[in-house]
């Protein structure tokens, strides 16, 4: 009798041992078949796979994860910010869950909820170009410019070539009315990516801002030859010219500017004529 009950307890320790592999594998295979569902834009296959591999697996840092980005590409935001949250629980080291926490929050307005989990981004992998530059803009957001110059500054020591930090520590830096220090930041940003559309524009702002004229008018030229209808560049590129004495170039670039904005802001397109036609009075 002793042996046979040994026997039976034996073989349910053996079922039991067994049990547990065959889940973490079935979780396994679901997680697999979930990310070559993602990789195909299979996007709600590919959220009833991570499902399954989660209820098999609970606590599947990396299935919550791929639920996160698989929900945020869906545009189902809470839900992808619970998932986010849920692996920074289950791995509270893991950079990439904060990181996302924090950009989804801001994708959300939720500029003071978002400046914690970029913040511990930040620290767990301080050579992360992209969270550095996502704490700056929330604290930009927030109107907290010292506070953005001091994050792009911290992230440009582990990201020196980061070209996105050069345009918005330029930026930042223009709020401030540091203009040189800006301009030289954002020639920096232009120099690595020089069909860069917005690092290019912002160049553009900041030598205008700085009154250098002469230097603005080829970057808004080169500017608008990516985006011909850009209202702020023919705008400004006007007004360099204006101040430059070049009224037959000023008019062209207020017509332009009354085109474009004609249907989009009535009210714009015409003071834009009026001062073409001024300029045109004086000649």
């Amino acid at each position: 009798m002793r042996s046979t009950v040994l026997f039976s307890s034996l073989a349910l320790f053996s079922l039991f041992s067994q049990a547990e592999p065959a889940r973490a594998d079935a979780a396994e295979v679901h997680y697999r078949l979930a990310l070559q569902h993602k990789r195909a834009g299979r996007l709600d296959q590919s959220l009833t796979e991570v499902n399954k591999a989660i209820r098999k697996r609970p606590n599947y840092a990396a299935a919550h994860f791929t639920k996160g980005t698989v929900l945020r590409r869906l545009k189902r935001l809470p839900q992808a910010l619970r998932s986010f949250r849920k692996v920074t629980e289950l791995e509270p080291k893991h950079a990439n869950a904060y990181a996302m926490t924090g950009a989804l929050l801001v994708r959300m307005r939720r500029y003071n909820q978002a400046i914690e989990p970029l913040r511990k981004a930040c620290e767990l992998k301080p050579d992360d170009a992209t969270s550095w530059a996502n704490l700056g803009a929330t604290y930009r957001r927030l109107r907290r410019f010292p506070d953005a110059v001091r994050a792009y500054r911290t992230g440009l020591k582990y990201a020196p070539d980061s070209a996105d930090l050069h345009s918005n520590l330029g930026v930042a830096l223009r709020r401030q009315r540091l203009h040189d220090e800006a301009i030289e930041h954002l020639q920096k940003a232009v120099d690595a990516k020089p069909n860069e559309f917005a690092y290019r524009l912002n160049l553009a702002v900041s030598l205008r801002a700085a009154e250098r004229w002469e230097d603005a008018v080829p970057h808004y030229r080169r500017a608008l030859d990516a985006r011909p209808r850009h209202l702020g560049a023919l705008f400004d590129l006007a007004v360099c010219y204006e101040q430059l004495g070049q009224p037959e170039n000023a008019i062209s670039a207020y017509e332009r500017y009354a085109a474009a904005a004609e249907g989009k802001d009535t009210e714009a397109a015409q003071r834009a004529r009026d001062s073409a036609a001024r300029l045109r009075s004086r000649q």
